[in-house]
């Protein structure tokens, strides 16, 4: 069998005239659906959270972490440090609004949604130099789509920007964006090539409690002879009445069968021969459908696969159960936190870096210097070999 290139699926950045900006694929929805695939699998939501905390480590020191870098919104270093890392961990990419003062020192910074932001016109080098910012992208009025100057620290550009702007106080500043696909108009996302993976998790988790909550799964059936005589003339008291009973003996049945606690209790009418009471009533539990080997190895599967596109997560951070993982004084698991702060030194020393040069232009800490504190003792900052 062989498989064709148009087979492949591949996302798209076409040009979008409509709202004049590089679409980030064809319906210009990629970031918000690798989004919620993310929030959607237990597995890839609790992933993300655990590599957030590896490229923070403990934080920056309590007292780095304390200081204000964005004053109008009362932002934390450590704060603005897990919004930029949560961005690098899911979309592989980050915007972050930067304002200028009149010495050419950032005056503060704050990260943009990912989801909003979108690459204006670029020119004859491919640069783009605008980024466009919109809170609804699937139907843009241009009204709603702000644009803001891509980063550039050079004076005589922020000149002409403050000039063409009006002056200082209607000047919007700069985006800086990066990007962990430099070959690309906007970077792949972390579970690009396990979004599949991600929804049948979550799919998995829908179909099993539509199951339990409206299938079969645990109901009785309760089959008995008709209730109610054939020849009862429609809304006469003998056919009332008879409703009536019929209504009694069934809530009667459930409350002797336990319906509350079980799926429920069915009750069917039917004519069937036999003398005896085993003849005249017949009571049967529906199996489950489930099932549990095929789920547990989907299940398995597609966790496996998510993890390794997490930097190659180890399970036993996430799942850790087994008893033996914590033997030897839980020195397993030490190895796998080892491990996986290795894994995780390329977006870890991109974050430092991102910091760093931003407080390395700010009017309040130009000479602070960060580095993340590592999360186990015997782990290098940085990575150790």
């Amino acid at each position: 069998m062989r498989t064709l290139l148009i087979d492949v699926w591949k996302r798209l950045t076409p040009w979008s005239k409509s709202a004049d900006v590089y679409a980030n694929d064809t319906d210009n929805a990629y970031p918000e659906r690798m989004d919620r695939l993310i929030n959607n699998s237990v597995t890839a939501k609790s992933a993300a959270a655990i590599m957030v905390q590896y490229l923070i480590g403990k934080g920056y020191g309590e007292q780095n972490d304390t200081i204000i870098v964005n004053k109008s919104k009362n932002t934390k270093l450590i704060d603005f440090a897990c919004d930029v890392s949560e961005a690098l961990v899911k979309q592989r990419g980050v915007y972050i609004h930067i304002n200028w003062n009149a010495l050419y020192q950032i005056a503060d910074f704050s990260i943009i949604p990912y989801e909003w932001c979108r690459l204006g016109k670029a020119d004859s080098n491919d640069y783009h130099g605008k980024i466009a910012i919109c809170k609804e992208w699937l139907k843009p009025k241009k009204t709603d789509i702000q644009l803001i100057d891509v980063y550039n620290p050079d004076k005589r550009v922020i000149d002409t920007q403050v000039e063409k702007a009006g002056g200082w106080d209607k000047y919007k500043g700069q985006v800086l964006y990066i990007s962990m696909d430099t070959g690309l108009i906007y970077p792949l996302s972390r579970i690009d090539s396990v979004a599949n993976d991600c929804d049948s998790e979550a799919q998995a988790s829908v179909y099993k409690n539509r199951l339990l909550r409206k299938g079969f799964f645990g109901n009785t059936l309760v089959v008995t002879r008709p209730l109610i005589g054939d020849g009862l003339e429609l809304g006469s008291k003998a056919l009332i009445e008879a409703e009536s009973e019929r209504e009694k003996f069934q809530q009667a049945i459930k409350d002797s069968l336990g319906a509350e606690s079980t799926g429920g209790v069915l009750c069917l009418e039917m004519d069937f021969a036999g003398e005896k009471l085993d003849d005249a009533i017949l009571i049967k539990q529906i199996e489950s459908k489930i099932d549990d080997k095929l789920f547990n190895y989907t299940e398995t599967s597609v966790r496996e696969n998510i993890l390794v596109a997490f930097n190659n997560l180890p399970a036993g951070l996430i799942k850790t159960n087994e008893t033996s993982l914590f033997g030897n004084s839980g020195e397993a698991i030490r190895e796998m936190k080892r491990t996986y702060w290795e894994n995780t030194t390329k977006e870890r020393n991109l974050l430092t870096s991102i910091i760093n040069q931003l407080l390395q232009k700010s009017q309040d800490y130009p000479s602070l210097k960060v580095e993340p504190q590592k999360l186990i003792d015997d782990a290098a900052v940085n990575n150790p070999k």
